[in-house]
């Protein structure tokens, strides 16, 4: 296929390699001086450092529910925090416990009793869930330098985006409202139920106007991957068609009908169903961060998207204002709704918490593009129809251009409606394969011409193919049954 010009009013959208779950730097990576480890066994004995020595404190919790270990009383002349604490998860579900680890170092001879308690810290008032105490005799301390945060990316993986011209500056679904009361989910790993739940009570909103608590409890309970309090995923397959045994069928379970217990209470069926979604799909992958201007498509033709975020103390803090975490967290362990956005200030996310209306800004937080790995994994539902006809794929070409080692392959699809006139503002995602087997994604929205163009640059040559995985609009539907086609290739000398 011979090479031609991208037109000026195409949309021309980077293509970026897949990657997977970020790596969490071990506590261990770097050498350590001589270290006093302890755990929840030693609650109340006696230890001692001397020298260059820490004291390192292993005890269970679990971020995703805002709980965290954190220091209630010590002598700060005898015995300091060294660092913020470090999170080792029992696995890579969202909400899954693990091991919360504290570091302290002496600084002058004494005997301090430290005192650790499991709290929200935002809680005012509130008795801790558990409590750690400690007896620590200092001899003889050594200086020892301010632990640093491991070292690494500080911004997470993001495809570059597309056209969003079509899309406001800013838009929020509960300025509208579109959201339901927040919700809190206390000391139970479900914040996967209540990302599940959100976007589904949103959509009811916005498509029929119906006000519905959705029972979290029946996700937890009674769903068959083994989910619960310990973690999970995004459960939408249980409100579309996975029918767990004892039940009638999929759909949704009103709250009134399972309460939420916050615990791994039986599933105890059958229970009445009712609403169910149509559809869902990931805005990207189940494996990253999609580009900013793919989820705010999103959010703005399905409404509120559920999202995986990384949890840190700093996230577990925030009371007010755009949150950007000074340091890198890497790993997601937390499953939230994002409900609109921002380009102001930078630009950020408008973030629907399960903590309780008495975290942040009344259970919400703003927080800036990028940060704290938040949008991985994004995903919506679809509930009811476009409402204003359908599209689909007329056309695909792909051609290259070649600069002495490098390869730039281009992929042009175009999009119309049932009249094939051509579509603007359809956010099209694409899926291409390399020759080495790799595979790389993106997103972008179509201009006035219906087209969007990506485009990848690599040293790779042989067979491009490239492969239309979806297409969203604000107003239609999107009908895969009339298209022309959705699948290229191109071969590169």
């Amino acid at each position: 296929m011979k090479r031609r010009w991208v037109a000026p009013l195409v949309a021309v959208v980077a293509l970026l390699l897949i990657g997977g779950i970020p790596a969490m730097a071990s506590p261990s990576a770097a050498p350590a001086p001589d270290e006093v480890r302890v755990s929840q066994a030693d609650n109340g004995r006696q230890v001692e450092l001397s020298g260059s020595q820490v004291l390192v404190v292993s005890l269970e919790g679990n971020p995703s529910t805002g709980y965290s270990w954190a220091v209630q009383e010590v002598d700060t002349a005898v015995l300091r925090q060294v660092g913020d604490w470090e999170w080792v998860p029992s696995s890579e579900l969202l909400g899954a416990p693990g091991t919360q680890i504290l570091r302290f170092s002496g600084v002058s001879e004494g005997q301090t009793t430290l005192h650790l308690a499991y709290a929200r810290l935002w809680e005012k008032g509130v008795a801790p869930l558990q409590r750690f105490t400690l007896q620590v005799r200092v001899r003889q301390p050594a200086p020892l330098p301010e632990r640093s945060a491991p070292s690494g990316p500080a911004k997470p993986l993001v495809s570059s985006g597309g056209g969003t011209t079509s899309l406001p500056s800013s838009f929020n679904w509960c300025d509208q409202g579109k959201c339901t009361p927040i919700r809190d989910q206390g000391n139970c790993g479900s914040c996967w139920a209540f990302g599940t739940v959100g976007p589904f009570e949103s959509a009811l909103l916005i498509h029929d106007n119906a006000p519905r608590d959705l029972s979290e409890q029946y996700l937890v309970s009674c769903n068959t991957d083994g989910w619960g309090c310990n973690g999970g995923w995004f459960a939408h397959d249980y409100h579309e068609w996975k029918i767990p045994p004892g039940e009638p069928a999929a759909g949704a379970v009103y709250e009134n009908d399972f309460r939420y217990r916050a615990s791994d209470v039986p599933c105890d069926p059958p229970h009445p169903h009712h609403e169910k979604i149509a559809d869902w799909a990931y805005v990207g992958n189940s494996s990253s961060v999609p580009s900013v201007g793919a989820i705010k498509n999103a959010i703005y033709t399905y409404g509120p998207v559920a999202a995986a975020v990384c949890v840190d103390s700093r996230f577990q803090a925030y009371s007010g204002g755009i949150f950007t975490d000074p340091a890198p967290c890497r790993r997601v362990n937390h499953a939230i709704v994002l409900v609109g956005w921002n380009d102001a200030d930078g630009g950020y996310w408008i973030l629907r918490n399960s903590w309780g209306t008495s975290w942040g800004e009344q259970g919400y937080m703003r927080i800036a593009y990028g940060t704290s790995q938040v949008g991985y994994a994004a995903n919506y539902v679809v509930y009811g129809s476009g409402g204003g006809g359908t599209m689909h794929v007329s056309a695909m070409d792909m051609s290259y251009a070649k600069k002495g080692g490098n390869v730039t392959v281009y992929t042009t699809v175009t999009i119309v409606d049932s009249a094939n006139q051509p579509v603007s503002g359809a956010t099209v995602y694409l899926r291409m394969t390399l020759p080495d087997g790799s595979t790389a994604t993106g997103s972008g929205a179509t201009g006035s011409n219906g087209q969007v163009t990506f485009s990848i640059k690599t040293r790779l040559t042989g067979t491009y193919i490239s492969e239309v995985t979806n297409v969203t609009h604000p107003t239609l539907s999107y009908d895969p049954s009339a298209n022309a086609e959705t699948r290229d290739s191109i071969v590169v000398p």
